[in-house]
């Protein structure tokens, strides 16, 4: 079950995000042998077990692996679920790349789900329905969902039909997945209805693709994006901001 506003970071997930912001940083190559559990314990003044579930979490991700008799590591940079690894190095370096990240993926992605409704085949709508109803999944607590909802958006980007959209999805791939965990785990700090928001946003767009109505899934992409910035920066929806009067809703 997803954490509501009332409810506290655990300290296992805030030393996942130090741990996984160390290997993001680069101080943790691919390859890589991390430190033991006693040592982390030390370096951070927590527990073993609290270690021991942050890696656990790491490991489910595919960001480390264990060798036996040996510990663990920070996997080789090979993809998971067609995506870089968490700890391909990013580029994004302060908030105004985080702004210009979002202007960005907003009109490439708009292009692309425009592209996504004229040229989708009944495969593709069915990848996109399935990273959909795999990113819902996640509310159960299951994973943050930060690599099946870049999976959903990649999905569309091969559903637009031009190589070059899932080209340059790849090429942002890390920043997106350091940007979509930092905002998803916000989201699972605040009320379920912010979750739930972005699961029917999604939702929008499918149903557009999935409609082949062109102007309007770029519109719910552009709009998508646009709010998720919001929710971001301003912990709302973009209700009464400037963002809302730019894609106004249909």
């Amino acid at each position: 079950m997803a954490r509501t506003g009332s409810q506290r970071p655990r300290l296992s997930d805030v030393l996942y995000a130090d741990l996984l912001r160390e290997i993001n940083s680069g101080k943790f190559t691919a390859g890589t042998r991390l430190p033991s559990e006693a040592d982390f314990s030390t370096q951070f003044g927590v527990s073993r077990p609290i270690v021991r579930e942050a890696l656990g979490r790491l490991r489910e991700e595919g960001v480390i692996h264990s060798r036996k008799g040996s510990g663990s590591y920070v996997a080789e940079a090979e993809r998971v679920n067609g995506l870089p690894p968490a700890s391909t190095n990013r580029t994004v370096a302060s908030i105004s790349d985080v702004q210009k990240l979002y202007q960005f993926r907003i009109f490439l992605e708009g292009e692309a789900a425009f592209l996504a409704a004229q040229n989708r085949t009944e495969d593709h709508v069915r990848a996109i329905a399935k990273a959909a109803d795999d990113l819902a999944m996640t509310m159960n607590g299951s994973s943050d969902g930060t690599y099946e909802d870049i999976v959903f958006h990649r999905a569309i980007a091969v559903a637009a039909g031009n190589r070059f959209f899932v080209d340059a999805l790849d090429q942002i791939a890390p920043d997106m997945q350091f940007i979509v965990r930092l905002a998803r785990t916000l989201l699972l700090a605040r009320p379920v209805k912010n979750i739930e928001a972005v699961q029917d946003e999604h939702s929008l767009v499918l149903d557009a693709i999935r409609a082949g109505d062109a102007p309007m899934a770029r519109d719910r992409m552009q709009f998508h994006i646009r709010t998720a910035q919001a929710r971001l920066f301003f912990g709302e929806s973009i209700e009464g901001h400037d963002l809302w009067q730019q894609v106004p809703p249909r």
